[in-house]
């Protein structure tokens, strides 16, 4: 039995290009040899796989850089595991056999690998869908108005995956604030000022804008949450 043929004839009946006769052979290769029908269903996973690869590799045609290097070593371990080990002196004339099957193999076993490193290195190259929050909060008194204030609690409550950074010297802040990164927000909370002002940057975009405290600080941040809600929709 040619297995060469099998998988021929395999690949066009998955491919939905075999002819009737193609059909046929198939399932007389299949009735003499059992063992090659799950040949056949491995062959027909393994298109699937490649076939649902194909969407993440075009998310990243909008992308530049190349993967990195952990993403690339995972890659070619997931070949050679997929493709199996290289022909050595001691393989056998059932594996020579076997080696035409490879030329498949190698096409629907990198689309596999393709897809596994992809799922582990698109966060990597993708836009973020929200902006990183950097929040600060300037003190020059340094605490002098005791510790029932909730200033720094407001602040986390409001943004709680957001970093805070407390500052005694409006020169440190200013230091703090020049430091823009593209895709971040930065809050800050003036307490001498009374103001919460916002500045920051999303896809492309630059905005900033100053509050006011004339209610409560509370109120006042979920404002300026808002304002930062409409500027990076």
């Amino acid at each position: 039995m040619n297995d060469e043929l099998f998988f021929d004839l395999a690949m066009k009946i998955i491919a939905r290009q075999a002819t009737d006769a193609e059909r046929a052979e198939l399932d007389a290769l299949i009735a003499s040899k059992p063992e090659l029908k799950a040949e056949f269903e491995q062959l027909q996973a393994e298109v699937r796989v490649a076939r649902d690869s194909l969407p993440l590799v075009n998310a990243t045609e909008a992308t530049t850089g190349e993967l990195p290097a952990y993403a690339r070593g995972r890659l070619q371990t997931k070949v050679r595991q997929t493709l199996g080990r290289p022909e050595t002196a001691d393989t056998t004339q059932k594996e020579k056999e076997r080696s035409a099957m490879w030329s498949w193999r190698w096409a629907l076993g990198l689309a596999a690998a393709t897809a596994v490193v992809l799922v582990l290195a698109l966060p990597l190259f993708r836009t973020p869908n929200v902006p990183t929050m950097q929040l600060a909060m300037l003190d020059m008194a340094g605490g002098t108005r005791g510790a029932d204030t909730n200033e720094a609690a407001l602040l986390r409550e409001t943004w709680s995956t957001a970093s805070l950074d407390s500052f005694t010297n409006a020169e440190a802040l200013r230091e703090w604030e020049t430091q823009a990164k593209a895709d971040v927000v930065k809050v800050i909370y003036d307490r001498a000022a009374a103001e919460v002002r916002v500045l920051g940057t999303w896809r492309g975009k630059s905005f900033e804008k100053t509050f006011p405290i004339e209610q409560d600080l509370a109120t006042t941040l979920t404002q300026a949450k808002a304002f930062i809600g409409e500027q990076t929709q």
